[in-house]
């Protein structure tokens, strides 16, 4: 899984040192919202994939929960 999320350039978010997404302001540029989209798109993006690879049983456990660092913790501790 881990591997898939780094060939998908999408396993930073899962850094325990990563930075919240800064909360939308009228004073953002460009920069700052395209940052915060991309971050969005990816935390979804690795949500699902690391859902997609559970057995069903699982996935009905997880599917509730919105975090996916808490997730990729519930899941790294277990196994």
């Amino acid at each position: 899984m881990k591997f898939m999320l780094t060939a998908l350039k999408i396993f930073y978010v899962l850094d325990p040192n990563l930075q919240p997404i800064p909360d939308l302001t009228d004073n953002n540029t460009d920069e700052v919202k395209v940052e915060r989209k991309k971050r969005n798109e990816d935390e979804i993006m690795c949500r699902g994939h690391i859902l997609n690879a559970l057995l069903d049983r699982l996935y009905d456990l997880y599917t509730v929960e919105p975090s996916t660092k808490a997730i990729w913790n519930v899941l790294e501790f277990k196994y």
